[in-house]
């Protein structure tokens, strides 16, 4: 069943005179590092049985203005992920495309992609001011865009904490990285202030 699912693109390809490659997109720094581009199966003896190849796109490395010449304006949401020389250049182009979709709800939700997927608050900052100047900021779905911001200062929290933990304790479990991981801002907080007077690990998440 495997062979014929993957079999079905060459031959719909092949049926229809379609150009068709496959693309692993790769979002976060350092994320695909390792991703030479093949998909292979064994067989039963542990040699390849079937081989899919496929184009591998790390935005983390790629030049955002490459984007801003090439790329429809669905895309350009995806700039904050890439590298900028020039942020305040490169996000004052991509604002200008976007203001420039006619219709209100998909200009509004390009708006709120962009913004969610800015890895920096001077950048967010940034690009908060010309949708200011433009009137463009109720157009966008706050509420979501608050949800991202928390659970990324969250994330940082949760990051800063394991590292006292582990300055102050040594290594780790993965119990205690879980625990640590899937607590909420006020928890994280609260063992964050024991973390420096707290004898032993057991301390710092005691009730």
């Amino acid at each position: 069943m495997q062979w014929r699912m993957l079999d079905y693109m060459p031959r719909l390809a092949s049926a229809y005179r379609l150009d068709m490659e496959s693309v692993v997109l790769y979002i976060g720094r350092g994320a695909g590092t390792h991703d030479t581009g093949v998909y292979q199966v064994n067989g039963l003896a542990g040699t390849p049985v079937l081989a899919w190849q496929y184009r591998v796109v790390r935005l983390w490395d790629l030049r955002a203005e490459a984007l801003l010449t090439t790329a429809p304006v669905a895309l350009l949401a995806l700039v904050g992920q890439m590298q900028m020389a020039d942020p305040e250049t490169t996000l004052t182009a991509v604002v200008a495309r976007m203001r420039q979709v006619v219709d209100g709800e998909r200009r509004g939700h390009l708006l709120t992609a962009l913004l969610a997927l800015l890895p920096e608050e001077e950048m967010v900052t940034m690009v908060e001011r010309l949708l200011t100047e433009d009137d463009l900021l109720a157009e966008l779905d706050l509420p979501y865009l608050r949800k991202i911001r928390d659970e990324g200062r969250q994330k940082g929290e949760a990051e800063m904490l394991l590292r006292l933990l582990q300055l102050r304790f040594g290594p780790l479990s993965m119990e205690v990285t879980a625990r640590v991981t899937a607590a909420d801002a006020e928890t994280l907080l609260h063992w964050s202030e024991r973390v420096l007077s707290a004898p032993t690990l057991d301390v710092v998440f005691d009730a």
